[in-house]
């Protein structure tokens, strides 16, 4: 795609841009017509709120979450484009080099996610590996799909060359692209899926099949648990609104069921993905049911950690705790023998290919974004140390 921001559109935003900018962009001609002066002036200051939104939602998040530079060790980045795995080699045909400068918009779930920080964190950082003449401005999509509609708009307006949502809810974030249709911008959707007509049309997602997830999680429970008594079970679940929130459920319960685990579901609750809910739910747990539960699978590790550190406080020690994302320190826990697996979402193949799929738009012009499947990886104790950093 060859629009390029005028010289002060592109000068009021880096005055207010956030400081992981993947490398020095070219402030070249715009493709709004100059002529136009009110209507440039009007996105020069959408490009000014823009940035400026952005920047104090990072100040804020980083001023509330200690995790908020969590990423892959940069080594693993580094050696990220010298090779291919297997399941990577049919997208191999992307772009992956040019001399044309081009600027894209990253639109965050919310920085108080830990995952999605990881996953934004190594994206910024790939890219100021691989693609220099590229410019990457994150914003803060602050779990909210309104949110991220309004700085979809402004970095429609002004006139970033594409578009990375990590959208916030699977039927709230339609509005995102269907302003990104009206507007001819490409969008490329990360992690999670959106209920669109043209997503893996016009609209590339790159992710993982988050049913696979929770597959591998009922994996490890039927061949490590003995469901000869009934084994008994209480499910962390993740926000509602999300497709990821359902699959992964799914993956587990209907995987235990097609192969006759003999187990009860004593309890599910929300957890939110988020830790201090998980904990609340857990603590219950604990008053309600003692030591009766042996087995929690989670919809993430935040979930998992949480749980654990119920558990661990209750000085109840033989319950399988099971997680999603396989966050370090879930790994670590694991290592040391008090979670019992997780399922690796790989952030740094998201973040590569996200970056590949856009660029490849951008060489090659046109809008339709391309789509890359990410497997998911089961991670226990017999293999945890290839997955610490």
């Amino acid at each position: 795609m060859k629009r390029k921001m005028t010289a002060a559109l592109l000068a009021l935003c880096l005055a207010g841009s956030l400081a992981a900018c993947g490398g020095a962009a070219d402030s070249g001609s715009s493709a709004a017509d100059s002529s136009a002066s009110s209507a440039v002036s009007e996105a020069a200051a959408d490009s000014a709120a823009a940035s400026e939104d952005a920047d104090a939602a990072e100040d804020s998040a980083a001023s509330e979450d200690s995790e908020t530079d969590i990423m892959v060790a940069k080594s693993k980045i580094e050696a990220a484009a010298d090779g291919l795995g297997d399941w990577e080699s049919e997208y191999s045909d992307m772009a992956v080099s040019g001399d044309e400068s081009f600027t894209w918009g990253y639109i965050d779930l919310g920085y108080k996610d830990t995952f999605t920080t990881k996953l934004r964190n190594t994206f910024t950082y790939y890219c100021k590996l691989n693609f220099p003449n590229v410019e990457v401005i994150e914003a803060d999509g602050e779990m909210d799909p309104n949110r991220q509609l309004q700085i979809v708009e402004n970095f429609i307006s002004q006139g970033v060359d594409c578009i990375v949502l990590d959208p916030a809810d699977s039927d709230g974030c339609v509005g995102c692209f269907d302003a990104c249709l009206e507007a001819n911008m490409p969008v490329v959707c990360v992690c999670a899926l959106v209920h669109h007509d043209e997503l893996n049309k016009k609209f590339g997602f790159v992710g993982s099949d988050n049913r696979q997830a929770g597959e591998l999680e009922a994996k490890w429970i039927i061949e490590n648990l003995d469901d000869t008594e009934t084994v008994k079970m209480c499910y962390q679940k993740g926000s509602e609104g999300y497709d990821h929130t359902v699959l992964r459920e799914q993956g587990v319960f209907e995987t235990l069921d097609e192969a006759g685990f003999n187990y009860e579901l004593v309890s599910t609750q929300l957890s939110d993905y988020m830790r201090d809910k998980a904990l609340q739910n857990a603590e219950d747990w604990v008053t309600a049911y003692g030591d009766e539960i042996t087995c929690i699978p989670c919809c993430n590790d935040e979930a998992a950690m949480g749980t654990l550190q119920a558990y661990r406080a209750a000085d109840i020690p033989n319950v399988s705790i099971l997680g999603i994302d396989a966050n370090q320190d879930a790994l670590q826990e694991i290592a040391n023998g008090n979670l019992s697996a997780t399922v690796f979402q790989n952030a740094l193949a998201q973040a590569k290919w996200a970056a590949a799929s856009a660029y490849d738009v951008c060489v090659k012009g046109g809008t339709e974004t391309r789509g890359v499947d990410v497997p998911f990886e089961l991670v226990d104790a017999s293999n945890v140390q290839d997955y610490l950093d």
